[in-house]
């Protein structure tokens, strides 16, 4: 998903790359030359007033929602009948400095009783991996959930959640004007005073609920509920709400319910942005292939058009996810790689007991 800090970033890679035409085009800031690629990425980090805070606060989503359930509502906590695992690799727009790279791993589990459920994940994104320095983001999150019986087909997963989140701009490598020479690098250290690095930690706490029967889901989900405030490149950065509306269904095509179209929407709200995605999945016991629609015009024009493709067999799951962004051009693409492991087990034969929810 490209929200609007994230097309910023890459506006600013594809304006810096311009800088990089000939080999010791530079940029001064405070009377430094510099030359790298991160290093004017830095410079117009701090000086572009349409960077500095809504890139930071804005959360960085991955196109593949299913191999990272946990990220989006911790309601999804314990949807399995026992044990379910994710894990996600991203790299979106490789041709630009580096590109944008998240990894994801989560994992959730439903006790003996199946109303008590627990999970956990671990997500990164570095931005500028293959320049001087990089921006890191690192969040990893703890969830409980309870099910609740809603009458004889639906099921209501009330879930809190409570995490650790850092942020963290590195400058250590950055190479400054004075150590190039006609040949290439000098060797040397810099004369220059070197740009600070910047790093927050912070306490997050989030909430969701998911109601579900066979056929349908729908859920809702809050992320940063205390708002943590910390002091970052000079300035007070809050890391703001995020509100989450999300919903699908299963329409099987044949009596025994082994093929099956599933269209789902996905809504969210933060630091006043509103984003809508939608999408349509075909899905069989062993293969599911869709077609989904992430960040649709509401408030900018920076759509993206995501073909994902999954095979399944005893639990596992692979999938593949490429991504065509319509308004950037010669950008790499967006790529992402999931693995799903769910433990088999037959659900016990509880009236209120667990029931498969349909998830792409």
């Amino acid at each position: 998903m490209v929200f609007r800090g994230e097309v910023q970033i890459l506006r600013f890679f594809l304006m810096s790359l311009t800088f990089l035409h000939t080999k010791f085009q530079s940029l001064s800031y405070e009377g430094r030359l510099i030359t790298c690629p991160f290093c004017i990425f830095l410079v117009l980090l701090k000086g572009l007033v349409f960077f500095s805070y809504s890139t930071l606060a804005q959360d960085i989503f991955t196109n593949q929602y299913g191999s990272g359930l946990l990220f989006h509502n911790p309601a999804f906590t314990g949807t399995s009948v026992s044990g379910k695992g994710d894990f996600l690799y991203a790299i979106h727009y490789p041709t630009l400095t580096g590109g944008l790279v998240s990894n994801y791993f989560g994992y959730d589990h439903s006790f003996a009783d199946e109303r008590n459920a627990i999970g956990f994940f671990l997500k990164t994104d570095r931005i500028g991996i293959a320049s001087g320095g990089n921006f890191r983001n690192l969040q990893a999150n703890l969830s409980y959930a309870y099910l609740l019986p809603a009458g004889e087909y639906w099921r209501i997963k009330m879930a809190i959640g409570a995490g650790y989140g850092n942020k963290n701009l590195n400058t250590f490598q950055l190479i400054y004007g004075d150590q190039l020479s006609q040949t290439g690098l000098t060797g040397s250290s810099s004369a220059e005073s070197p740009l600070p690095s910047q790093t927050i930690d912070y306490l997050d706490i989030a909430t969701g609920i998911l109601a579900y029967n066979d056929y349908a889901w729908i859920g809702f989900s809050a992320f940063h509920l205390n708002q943590p405030q910390r002091e970052f490149l000079g300035n007070d950065f809050r890391v703001p709400l995020r509100i989450s509306g999300h919903l699908g269904i299963k329409i099987p095509l044949n009596e025994n319910e082994n093929y099956h179209l599933s269209p789902v929407m996905f809504y969210h709200f933060q630091n006043n942005l509103h984003l809508l995605d939608m999408g349509l999945f075909f899905e069989t016991t062993h293969f599911q292939a869709g077609i989904m629609g992430r960040n649709i015009p509401m408030q900018t024009a920076n759509t993206t058009l995501n073909f994902q493709t999954a095979f399944k067999m005893e639990g596992f799951r692979i999938a593949y996810n490429f991504g065509l962004p319509l308004n950037l051009k010669n950008v790499g693409g967006l790529h992402e790689i999931g693995l799903s492991f769910a433990i088999q087990k037959e659900p016990t034969e509880r009236k209120w007991a667990y029931r498969q929810i349909s998830i792409f």
